[in-house]
């Protein structure tokens, strides 16, 4: 019972990152920490969503989408369509979904799954997809702290690895994976959609 309920429940404080990551990275969070909202004592947690938290998850899903295009990055579709809005439904009703915050103040979402189409079935590794945080959250290391998150909710599964996609022609979102340590694994297309596989080992966060 209590492997269940840090899987479906867990916070972290972003001072505690900076002893597992490497130095150069430590470094670049300590700089966060001087301009930004978040303190380096705040708890952030990592709920389990709920149907009921849907409207949320689909409202910071449709302005991380818009922040993305207004950059010059078509991750995501602009507004985002009905059947995604029934994907996100079905990914908390497979509790694969999680809703990012301090208290009731819910900024991000995070996918986390054990099993993905685009990969082996091997199960050998956990599957990040639908990382997305408020417009006003940019800037704070926190994407950094959801993918750490999702490294240590892998190593509590015996996982050797976190695993994610994101569009073949999507360059700068590849460069910030590669620069999170991620390795290219290959495309893969899936009718119109063409993916780039990245795959980072949960061995190099201790």
């Amino acid at each position: 019972m209590m492997q269940r309920k840090q899987t479906t429940e867990s916070s972290l404080t972003i001072g505690r990152l900076s002893k597992f990551f490497t130095h150069n990275l430590a470094k670049l969070l300590t700089s966060y920490f001087q301009n930004m909202k978040i303190k380096p004592t705040t708890v952030i947690d990592f709920k389990q969503a709920q149907l009921d938290d849907l409207p949320v998850a689909v409202e910071i899903l449709a302005e991380a989408a818009v922040w993305l295009q207004n950059k010059g990055i078509n991750q995501w579709p602009v507004p985002i369509p009905p059947h995604w809005q029934q994907r996100l439904a079905d990914k908390i009703a497979r509790s694969e979904l999680y809703m990012v915050g301090i208290v009731k103040n819910r900024f991000g979402i995070v996918g986390l799954s054990w099993q993905d189409a685009y990969w082996p079935d091997d199960k050998l590794a956990g599957y990040v997809h639908r990382m997305a945080i408020r417009n006003e959250m940019h800037g704070q290391g926190l994407g950094s702290m959801m993918l750490f998150w999702a490294m240590m909710q892998a190593k509590q599964r015996g996982k050797q690895f976190v695993r994610l996609d994101c569009a073949a022609g999507n360059d700068r979102l590849r460069q910030y994976y590669e620069g999170q340590g991620f390795e290219f694994r290959g495309l893969i297309t899936d009718q119109d959609y063409q993916a780039a596989l990245y795959e980072k080992a949960v061995a190099t966060f201790r």
